[in-house]
Protein backbone atom coordinates (compact mmCIF):
# COMPACT_ATOMS: atom_id res chain seq x y z
CA UNK A 1 0.00 0.00 0.00
CA UNK A 2 1.02 3.61 -0.38
CA UNK A 3 2.79 5.50 2.02
CA UNK A 4 0.39 8.89 2.93
CA UNK A 5 4.34 10.34 3.54
CA UNK A 6 7.07 9.08 1.65
CA UNK A 7 4.62 7.75 -1.10
CA UNK A 8 6.37 4.50 -1.46
CA UNK A 9 4.24 1.31 -1.54
CA UNK A 10 5.91 0.05 1.49
CA UNK A 11 3.16 0.64 4.39
CA UNK A 12 1.77 -2.40 5.92
CA UNK A 13 -1.77 -1.53 7.03
CA UNK A 14 -3.37 -3.90 8.65
CA UNK A 15 -7.09 -3.26 10.84
CA UNK A 16 -8.35 -5.68 12.91
CA UNK A 17 -12.42 -6.69 13.93
CA UNK A 18 -12.30 -6.84 17.90
CA UNK A 19 -15.37 -7.56 20.19
CA UNK A 20 -14.90 -5.83 23.06
CA UNK A 21 -17.48 -7.15 26.00
CA UNK A 22 -20.39 -5.50 26.85
CA UNK A 23 -19.36 -2.49 24.43
CA UNK A 24 -19.50 -3.91 20.98
CA UNK A 25 -17.29 -4.21 18.18
CA UNK A 26 -13.80 -1.63 17.76
CA UNK A 27 -11.73 -1.47 14.82
CA UNK A 28 -7.64 -1.77 15.49
CA UNK A 29 -5.30 -0.26 12.84
CA UNK A 30 -2.01 -0.68 12.97
CA UNK A 31 0.18 0.72 9.86
CA UNK A 32 3.82 0.84 9.78
CA UNK A 33 5.93 1.99 6.51
CA UNK A 34 9.22 0.02 6.30
CA UNK A 35 10.95 3.03 4.57
CA UNK A 36 9.87 6.14 6.38
CA UNK A 37 9.24 4.77 9.99
CA UNK A 38 5.95 6.58 9.83
CA UNK A 39 3.32 4.54 11.91
CA UNK A 40 -0.66 4.92 12.80
CA UNK A 41 -2.19 2.98 15.65
CA UNK A 42 -6.21 3.76 16.00
CA UNK A 43 -8.84 2.27 17.75
CA UNK A 44 -12.26 3.04 16.48
CA UNK A 45 -15.63 1.81 17.42
CA UNK A 46 -17.36 -0.09 14.22
CA UNK A 47 -20.52 0.09 15.49
CA UNK A 48 -22.41 3.86 15.87
CA UNK A 49 -24.23 4.82 18.87
CA UNK A 50 -26.35 8.05 20.36
CA UNK A 51 -24.52 11.31 21.39
CA UNK A 52 -23.84 10.70 25.15
CA UNK A 53 -22.31 12.31 28.49
CA UNK A 54 -19.87 10.26 30.59
CA UNK A 55 -19.78 10.86 34.67
CA UNK A 56 -17.51 9.34 36.81
CA UNK A 57 -16.82 10.77 40.52
CA UNK A 58 -13.14 9.57 41.29
CA UNK A 59 -12.34 8.25 44.49
CA UNK A 60 -9.64 5.39 44.67
CA UNK A 61 -7.44 3.94 42.66
CA UNK A 62 -10.07 1.76 41.50
CA UNK A 63 -11.15 4.04 39.75
CA UNK A 64 -8.37 5.73 38.63
CA UNK A 65 -7.68 2.20 37.29
CA UNK A 66 -11.13 2.26 35.19
CA UNK A 67 -10.96 1.41 31.11
CA UNK A 68 -11.42 4.58 29.08
CA UNK A 69 -12.35 5.05 25.77
CA UNK A 70 -12.11 8.29 24.21
CA UNK A 71 -12.97 8.77 20.87
CA UNK A 72 -11.43 11.28 18.14
CA UNK A 73 -15.17 13.47 18.93
CA UNK A 74 -15.15 13.68 22.08
CA UNK A 75 -14.62 16.33 24.77
CA UNK A 76 -13.23 16.05 28.41
CA UNK A 77 -13.79 18.22 31.44
CA UNK A 78 -12.50 17.80 34.88
CA UNK A 79 -14.34 20.65 36.47
CA UNK A 80 -12.81 20.19 40.16
CA UNK A 81 -9.54 20.82 37.91
CA UNK A 82 -10.35 23.67 35.67
CA UNK A 83 -9.63 21.13 32.77
CA UNK A 84 -11.13 21.08 29.51
CA UNK A 85 -9.44 18.79 26.27
CA UNK A 86 -10.91 19.56 23.21
CA UNK A 87 -11.39 16.44 20.35
CA UNK A 88 -8.66 14.49 19.76
CA UNK A 89 -7.29 15.02 16.25
CA UNK A 90 -7.92 12.24 14.39
CA UNK A 91 -7.76 9.04 16.28
CA UNK A 92 -9.22 7.46 19.44
CA UNK A 93 -7.66 6.71 22.57
CA UNK A 94 -7.61 3.54 25.07
CA UNK A 95 -6.35 3.63 28.28
CA UNK A 96 -7.19 4.02 32.02
CA UNK A 97 -8.41 7.39 34.26
CA UNK A 98 -4.80 7.77 35.21
CA UNK A 99 -3.20 6.88 31.44
CA UNK A 100 -5.58 10.08 30.74
CA UNK A 101 -4.41 12.54 33.28
CA UNK A 102 -0.74 11.45 32.09
CA UNK A 103 -1.55 12.29 28.49
CA UNK A 104 -3.12 15.67 29.40
CA UNK A 105 0.05 16.33 31.58
CA UNK A 106 1.79 15.30 28.45
CA UNK A 107 -0.23 17.67 26.36
CA UNK A 108 -0.02 20.60 28.78
CA UNK A 109 3.95 20.67 29.25
CA UNK A 110 5.13 23.82 30.64
CA UNK A 111 1.95 25.60 29.81
CA UNK A 112 0.01 25.76 32.58
CA UNK A 113 0.49 24.74 36.31
CA UNK A 114 -0.10 21.16 36.64
CA UNK A 115 0.02 20.49 40.63
CA UNK A 116 -3.54 19.96 40.88
CA UNK A 117 -3.42 17.31 38.31
CA UNK A 118 -0.36 15.54 39.95
CA UNK A 119 -2.24 15.75 43.38
CA UNK A 120 -5.85 13.85 41.78
CA UNK A 121 -3.32 10.95 40.19
CA UNK A 122 -1.56 10.54 43.68
CA UNK A 123 -5.33 10.10 45.39
CA UNK A 124 -5.00 12.96 47.23
CA UNK A 125 -8.26 15.23 45.93
CA UNK A 126 -11.72 13.55 44.50
CA UNK A 127 -12.60 14.65 41.08
CA UNK A 128 -14.70 14.35 38.72
CA UNK A 129 -14.33 12.80 34.48
CA UNK A 130 -16.70 14.07 32.09
CA UNK A 131 -16.54 12.53 28.70
CA UNK A 132 -19.12 14.42 26.54
CA UNK A 133 -19.32 12.81 22.81
CA UNK A 134 -21.48 13.49 20.12
CA UNK A 135 -20.57 10.26 18.36
CA UNK A 136 -21.73 8.23 21.53
CA UNK A 137 -18.52 6.17 20.87
CA UNK A 138 -16.45 6.81 24.01
CA UNK A 139 -17.65 4.92 27.51
CA UNK A 140 -15.80 4.63 31.10
CA UNK A 141 -15.62 0.60 31.75
CA UNK A 142 -16.56 1.86 35.80
CA UNK A 143 -20.24 0.34 37.65
CA UNK A 144 -20.69 3.92 38.85
CA UNK A 145 -20.50 5.75 35.66
CA UNK A 146 -23.26 7.75 35.03
CA UNK A 147 -24.32 7.71 31.37
CA UNK A 148 -27.23 10.51 30.00
CA UNK A 149 -27.69 11.25 26.77
CA UNK A 150 -25.81 14.10 25.36
CA UNK A 151 -27.92 17.35 23.47
CA UNK A 152 -25.72 20.05 22.91
CA UNK A 153 -21.93 20.86 23.14
CA UNK A 154 -21.96 23.24 25.72
CA UNK A 155 -19.52 22.92 28.59
CA UNK A 156 -20.85 21.62 32.32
Amino acid sequence: MKCPICGNDTLDAKDYLYEVPEEGKVVLSNWECSSCGYKFRDVKPYESSEPKRLELLVEDENDMSSLVYRSSFAKVYIPELDFEAEPLNGTGAVTTVRGLLEIFLDQIGNLMDTQDIREAMDGKMKFTLIIEDGSGLSFIKNEKTKVTRFLSPSPP
